[in-house]
């Protein structure tokens, strides 16, 4: 047997963490903080040495997680950050994205929630890099769509309202098996005319 190709290795590699990322983000909805590497080597059906060999403890696991979860977020929201619309209208499809983006990926989901909880349950200062990023990446467009959109005396506090709202609307729905269920579009609806309401 010839020994494999570089490309070959890549591919298996980039299968393998895609296992591992997607076990870490169910585990991590079950047992939060407390998941162990053996945890997520048993719901990713792979060894505990495998899973070793790519993280040697559970929060450069968790780290990977967040930071990916991130970009994914940020790929979602693209089209409203780099499109047309008035900044209501940006505001309220950037919702929907990442509402949606929730629902289909749990981790962009505990990437929320783990920015609106401010990383509290994660050890040391290994965070701050990544709420900065947060920040610039994802927070602040959508503070200044919610500024040029709603006209908000408090721009920030709505965009951290409407976060809020997200999250717990995701985490009802996870929580309680109904992600099928789940009206994206009457729950930003609902959240957007009842701040338009509160604004005038």
């Amino acid at each position: 047997m010839s020994p494999r190709t570089k490309e070959q290795n890549d591919a298996i590699r980039e299968l393998r963490m895609n296992q591992i990322m997607k076990a870490a983000a169910e585990v991590y909805l079950e047992k939060g903080i407390h998941l162990e590497i053996r945890d997520v080597a048993v719901k990713a059906e792979l060894g505990y040495g495998t899973v070793y060999h790519y993280y040697k403890n559970k929060h450069m696991l968790l780290e990977d997680l967040l930071w990916d979860a991130l970009d994914r977020a940020e790929s979602a929201v693209l089209p409203v950050l780099t499109g047309d619309g008035s900044s209501l209208q940006k505001a309220e499809s950037f919702s929907r994205l990442l509402l949606q983006k929730c629902i289909q990926d749990p981790s962009v989901f505990i990437l929320l929630k783990a920015v609106a909880d401010n990383f509290h349950h994660f050890p040391g200062n290994r965070f701050i890099k990544l709420s900065d990023h947060f920040q610039e990446r994802i927070y602040l467009p959508f503070v200044e769509m919610i500024r040029e959109g709603i006209r908000s005396k408090s721009p920030e506090k709505t965009a951290n309202l409407i976060f809020g709202s997200l999250v717990g609307c995701t985490a009802l729905n996870i929580h309680h098996n109904m992600q099928s269920d789940m009206d994206v579009e009457g729950i930003v609806d609902m959240i957007f005319s009842g701040i338009q309401a509160k604004e005038r």
